[in-house]
């Protein structure tokens, strides 16, 4: 869960941008995939422009949920049992071409 201040949020979500190191507020970004990495970055970009724009409140909450959803991803991706799961899951999907 996200403990900080959804405007202090924002501004740590600019500085994924601006700086090499990570704000804590993103400390949950190490434990997601690579693949994950790069989706967050991609949506947290996206959000930040929405929130950039229109300066809606709306706009910062769905940014902070934005936040809290990726951080429970990367509580996912940390639990081994769960990668191999998906791991196996990748491995049935099978398509045949007729």
């Amino acid at each position: 869960m996200v403990s900080v201040a959804p405007e202090q949020l924002k501004e740590d979500a600019r500085d994924v941008f601006r700086t090499p190191d990570l704000p804590e507020s993103f400390d949950f970004f190490s434990r997601l995939s690579p693949l994950n990495q790069r989706l967050f970055v991609l949506e947290l970009w996206e959000s930040l422009s929405r929130c950039a724009i229109s300066d809606d409140e709306q706009d910062l909450k769905n940014l902070v949920t934005l936040v809290e959803e990726w951080e429970a991803t990367a509580d996912l991706d940390a639990v081994p049992e769960v990668v191999e799961a998906i791991r196996r899951s990748k491995q049935h999907r099978r398509f045949e071409v007729v």
